[in-house]
């Protein structure tokens, strides 16, 4: 899928710093080219990949190419502490404690996802 998922951290209905290096060791073994400066890593997993740029607080994933790499992002995700946010969908979590953080606006429809095959059910039931 070539649309954009977002991942990040909130607290207390705001923004929250941190997740980056949990997120990294994560992908890292998958990793199979990337360019720092740019924050952009192509990872490849399963019989799938997807381009990742990754910060210290935040994780943007697109051009997503099979089923197995959203149980990575879903991995990671959760070690992280992101909410999952794709492009034109309901904010989705790994956690139900998640759900109270989320600014207002965003606390609407919020789905709880535990795998990538349910996180690619919900994007692709929309």
């Amino acid at each position: 899928m070539s649309f954009d998922v977002y991942f990040q951290r909130f607290k207390d209905g705001d923004a929250a710093a941190g997740g980056g290096e949990i997120m990294r060791q994560t992908l890292q073994p998958f990793i199979v080219r990337e360019d720092p400066e740019r924050g952009f890593a192509r990872v490849e997993y399963g019989a799938g990949s997807f381009d990742a740029y990754l910060g210290d607080d935040t994780l943007l994933a697109n051009h997503i190419v099979g089923d197995k790499p959203w149980d990575l992002l879903v991995e990671g995700a959760r070690a992280a502490e992101w909410v999952i946010l794709p492009v034109g969908c309901p904010p989705c979590v790994t956690d139900e404690s998640q759900r109270v953080h989320l600014p207002e606006g965003l606390d609407q429809d919020v789905v709880m996802v535990s795998s990538g095959e349910e996180l690619l059910q919900k994007i692709r039931s929309l």
